[in-house]
């Protein structure tokens, strides 16, 4: 996944992410602490998918390595989150968090439906379908 290129006067609250389908991505751990959730990430996430989120469809599991303190190698679950499953989420929650989630999520929404957006996006998608044909004539 890719950084998104967002327009400059939107906030920095989450690494938005842009998948290889070209949809963008909120890490499960950064909204849980965005959120200020009180419960383990695990444990609320477990929660959350209950409200009728499918995996594969509205997120993805990663395992992702974290080095410890002490210098050990563990692994932790993350999940990526659409934007709409993201922002469904931060609805749920019913709080000052929640709502500044939901703000900014609308913000991230509405600089990727933007026509610059939406062009480079285009762009984006002409040039690897070149590429494709041309590494195809090459063989």
């Amino acid at each position: 996944m890719q950084a998104l290129q967002t327009k400059s006067n939107i906030g920095e609250m989450f690494n938005i992410q842009e998948k290889e389908n070209g949809e963008i991505a909120i890490s499960g751990r950064e909204l849980h602490q965005a959120l200020e959730v009180k419960t383990r990430y695990n444990d609320w996430f477990e929660r959350m998918i209950n409200y009728g989120f499918e995996e594969n469809i509205d997120y993805t599991a990663l395992t992702q390595k974290r080095v410890t303190a002490q210098g050990n190698a563990i692994n932790y679950l993350d999940h990526a989150l659409t934007l709409d499953t993201a922002k469904e989420i931060a609805m749920i929650q019913r709080s000052e968090p929640g709502k500044r989630a939901r703000q900014y999520f609308i913000q991230i929404e509405k600089a990727w439906n933007s026509p610059e957006m939406i062009m480079q996006r285009a762009l984006k998608i002409a040039n690897n379908t070149i590429n494709q044909l041309e590494t195809k004539i090459e063989r």
